[in-house]
């Protein structure tokens, strides 16, 4: 075998293995994406995946926006797990899209009585 034909079997060789794992890379993001949340839902742009977190405090309002002047459609308590989906920083105050798991209520609670364990991306 010549040495030009050593090097073409190579060249392919490596090009079909990289054809491979990119096939596969893609595969496997396209089972592993997030599930969508609710309809209503903010579209996230950038950052980390969702982060468990934590009430701050008892009796924290959930909103339907990031503002304290829109519907509270429930209450976190400290004993409650939560998931901090992203975040949004409103009128110099950042607030966090969340979901209350032990009561099944998502809405919007502020930094000072939410927060994720993790850094998360923007809304």
């Amino acid at each position: 075998m010549t040495h030009h034909a050593v090097l073409l079997r190579g060249l392919l060789g490596v090009t079909a293995a990289a054809a491979l794992l990119t096939t596969a890379a893609g595969a496997a993001t396209a089972q592993t994406a997030p599930a969508a949340h609710a309809a209503a839902a903010p579209a996230k742009t950038l950052g980390a995946q969702s982060s468990a977190g934590r009430y701050l405090v008892d009796g924290a309002r959930i909103h339907t926006q990031p503002s304290t002047t829109s519907t509270t459609v429930g209450y976190g308590y400290g004993s409650h797990s939560v998931t901090v989906h992203c975040r949004r920083v409103v009128a110099g105050q950042e607030w966090f899209y969340h979901t209350d798991n032990t009561t099944r209520v998502t809405g919007w609670g502020r930094y000072v009585v939410v927060v994720p364990f993790i850094a998360v991306g923007d809304c």
